[in-house]
């Protein structure tokens, strides 16, 4: 079995990268927890993101940790491409990730 792992160099950091994948990602699934967006690239990159609603630290940082971790344990399940993962403030008490349909997410595989 493979280890996971979330190396930093699949993590959008710059400020350009950031304005460029906002700029061209659409929305793939969004629900009562979070929004998964996407953008075509030719290689795996995710940026995690609360929405601005969530006004206290200990809550956006938990919203974070529930997004990496649940990235880190999914990641083959994500074609290639950018992944922006952007928690809603329920996320916080939801015990568990949320169920999501995979299943949705092949159709973003480009070349």
């Amino acid at each position: 079995m493979r280890k996971h792992t979330l190396k930093k160099r699949e993590i959008l950091r710059k400020r350009s990268e950031i304005r460029w994948a906002f700029k061209n990602s659409r929305t793939v699934i969004s629900n009562d927890h979070l929004i998964i967006r996407w953008a075509p690239h030719h290689e795996r990159k995710v940026l995690f993101a609360v929405e601005r609603h969530v006004r206290k630290a200990v809550k956006r940082n938990r919203i974070k940790r529930k997004l990496r971790e649940f990235y880190r344990l999914n990641k083959d399940r994500f074609p290639k491409g950018i992944w922006i993962l952007i928690g809603k403030r329920s996320l916080a008490d939801l015990k568990g990730f949320p169920p999501l349909p995979f299943d949705r997410l092949k159709m973003f595989s480009h070349g």
